[in-house]
């Protein structure tokens, strides 16, 4: 540690720490707001256009994936699902579906599972456009997924990883959206899954004071493993953030996709509010 003082050391962890977890939440804080923000004005439209039956044209399908969502996070956290509905019709708040789940409130792992149950719907709805998008092209371009050329640990501190993930987005959505993939029936398929799914991923207020109540346990975890790590082993703070810089970059590549067919959603509606208007 040399000639630090203590209080160098502590406001050091305390600096890596903050990194770290902004780097680890920030995707979903970002998704999560651009998501949200154009599901509640898609919705606004549609309900406008078609009354409350609107929302049923993508909820059918978008609605169960994002309660399957909390349902398997649930799973992975060890949190006991006590009751679930995948899709029922609007109540008076406006819930769709839900999962209720409880969890042993002195085992950290589970505490910190509330904040991946609370953001799953991000997760879990961008994994399944991501994987559809590479089941359609994997055929016309098996590279479309490939990302080994970027060798670049994502940081949202460094504006180079922020030109190395703009260039693999744009990568990826120019091998989507060829002209050979539209004479494809599959394609469109994958499109109207797309649409589906991305139209309900939004977090709910429930979901967000859930998650909420698990970013304190997760910052805690990751200010005693990096005092660890300066104090003993220096290699683990190395470690952690190699994982975060992996995980940021793959999560903000799915939430581009979804967040692209939220802002196709969005359009539809707006043009359909457009054209209901002039009537």
């Amino acid at each position: 540690m040399g000639e630090e003082t203590w209080m160098t050391i502590v406001l050091r962890i305390i600096g890596m720490t903050c990194v770290q977890f902004i780097s680890l939440i920030g995707a979903l804080i970002i998704g999560g707001f651009i998501l949200g923000f154009l599901e509640r004005q898609a919705n606004g439209r549609m309900i406008h256009v078609f009354g409350m039956k609107g929302i049923y044209y993508t909820a059918w399908l978008g609605t169960p994936i994002h309660e399957l969502s909390h349902a398997v996070m649930c799973l992975i956290f060890r949190h006991r699902v006590t009751e679930i509905k995948l899709l029922q019709a609007v109540d008076s708040d406006g819930t769709m579906g839900y999962v209720r789940h409880a969890y042993n409130p002195n085992s950290l792992y589970q505490r910190i599972g509330n904040l991946f149950i609370g953001v799953a719907p991000l997760i879990g709805g961008s994994l399944v456009i991501a994987l559809c998008a590479k089941w359609v092209t994997d055929g016309a371009s098996p590279a479309l997924f490939d990302w080994s050329h970027a060798r670049r640990l994502f940081s949202f501190f460094d504006l180079p990883s922020w030109e190395v993930l703009g260039k693999t987005i744009l990568r990826i959505f120019q091998g989507l959206f060829t002209v050979s993939n539209y004479s494809h029936p599959v394609f469109w398929l994958f499109v109207l899954i797309a649409l589906c799914v991305s139209s309900r991923m939004s977090l709910s207020s429930e979901d967000i004071r859930g998650a909420g109540s698990g970013a304190g346990a997760l910052f805690g975890l990751l200010l005693v493993t990096n005092a660890t790590s300066v104090l003993l082993d220096p290699a683990l703070h190395t470690q952690i953030t190699y994982w975060i810089g992996r995980f940021n970059f793959l999560l903000m590549v799915m939430l581009s996709l979804s967040v692209l067919f939220s802002l196709f959603v969005f359009l539809i509606s707006h043009l359909l509010f457009l054209m209901v208007g002039r009537r």
